[in-house]
């Protein structure tokens, strides 16, 4: 395995790899944000109801701001992009720090929503397009989400411990947004200046702007319109993937922090180590993927991820509850990462920006929705619900691939449609 690993990274491309080196510092922000929101909103006094509704606002933002975001893209490039999203990024923790009212916490939110984005509307593609071949394409993204849930995770556990050793002056997680903001923008900035801005796969895009230029034909309707059935049928798989997301991930720690009345340094390092079985799950996936075939480990996948946080939702003590949130970890990233990558790699180089909307907006739109619904059902101290209502929702998104995209997903990855 770890020879494995150790030759994809030696033969990913010049651009995949610096890519990946700049994701570190992206990592170590992210985690610090997610950790400390939620605690810090808290202590400003808002309560879980409000906590949900802004979570919820940020998903809605992004799903609404994805329209645009995709023509924009088209116009600067995925690079520059990719760049404003994370200064855009940066802006908005600064923010978070400074702003104590419900008004400033809102503007923040919304600016974070348009730096995510930017940053999800051009990176998947952007990645891609520095690929050699759809087998690096798997590779790369996995490899990207291994480095950026490793250092999520590191980063979760920074946020658990910078209130104690820098505390701030309007809640205790003052500075820790500046520490996680000087993070994105350090990344930015070495992205823009360290990535090349132009395409690996020259045919490709010659082919791309040589459809753009010229007319299509009568012929090519049928199969235009095939292509976009086949990009709503994977949207609606990505919507199911953002509303079981949106029931759990952004609130472990208010659950934790209730549920079983943990401290912070203990909700970090716990939530931290569930970032290194993320990292585990990124890295084994290609392999799997290799070994067993998409398809298997797809079956798979989805019916580990419902057991395990079926499970979560019984009555147990707070260490079984630990074992099985790390377990979940790596199922619940290797099913994402297979969907994202595989979904991506499946759709044909002209329709990328385009789906990359189409997923951002569906993913938005089931994150808003759950997390919405999440935010009212903890606010009523439910704390085992939303792990029910997430298995309920990874069997109906398991149904939707065996029964709608399971064969063209399949035709499409082996070139026969």
């Amino acid at each position: 395995m770890w020879t494995y690993t150790v030759n994809l990274v030696r033969d990913l491309s010049p651009g995949v790899k610096r890519f990946i080196a700049t994701e570190s510092l992206f990592g170590i922000g992210v985690g610090i944000f997610s950790l400390i929101l939620n605690l810090h909103l808290l202590n400003l006094g808002f309560s879980k109801g409000d906590i949900g509704r802004i979570t919820s606002l940020g998903a809605l933002t992004i799903g609404l701001a994805s329209l645009p975001a995709g023509f924009i893209v088209k116009r600067i490039g995925r690079k520059t992009m990719l760049v404003t999203g994370m200064l855009l990024a940066f802006l908005s923790l600064a923010l978070f720090g400074f702003g104590t009212s419900l008004s400033a916490v809102t503007v923040a939110q919304l600016i974070w929503s348009l730096g995510i984005t930017a940053i999800v509307n051009s990176e998947i593609q952007l990645i891609f397009q520095y690929c050699r071949s759809k087998k690096e394409e798997t590779s790369a993204y996995s490899l990207l989400f291994a480095v950026f849930t490793f250092f999520t995770g590191l980063g979760t556990w920074l946020g658990g411990y910078l209130p104690d050793w820098l505390p701030g002056h309007t809640t205790l997680y003052q500075f820790a947004f500046f520490v996680a903001g000087g993070c994105l923008a350090l990344s930015g900035i070495l992205r823009g200046l360290l990535l090349p801005s132009t395409h690996a796969r020259v045919k490709d895009t010659a082919a791309a702007k040589i459809s753009d230029v010229q007319p299509a034909k009568p012929s090519d309707r049928p199969k235009r319109g095939h292509a976009m059935y086949f990009l709503l049928l994977l949207s609606l798989l990505i919507f199911n993937s953002g509303f079981t997301f949106g029931l759990l991930s952004p609130f472990l720690n208010v659950i934790l922090k209730f549920r079983f009345q943990m401290e912070d340094g203990n909700i970090s390092s716990l939530l931290a180590l569930s970032g290194f079985f993320f990292f585990i799950g990124s890295i084994i996936m290609p392999y799997v993927v290799e070994r067993w075939g998409s398809r298997r480990t797809f079956v798979f996948l989805f019916l580990y991820n419902m057991f395990v946080v079926a499970l979560m939702a019984l009555a147990m003590p707070s260490y079984v509850f630990a074992v099985l949130l790390l377990i979940r970890g790596t199922g619940f990233t290797m099913l994402n990462n297979l969907m994202d990558s595989e979904c991506m790699s499946a759709v044909a180089e002209e329709d990328r920006n385009l789906f990359a909307v189409m997923r951002t907006v569906s993913r938005s739109i089931g994150n808003t929705i759950a997390s919405y619904w999440a935010g009212y059902i903890l606010a009523g101290n439910h704390y085992s619900l939303p792990f029910l209502l997430t298995a309920v929702a990874i069997l109906a998104g398991y149904a939707v691939y065996a029964w709608f995209v399971q064969g063209m997903l399949d035709r499409r990855l082996q070139g026969q449609s």
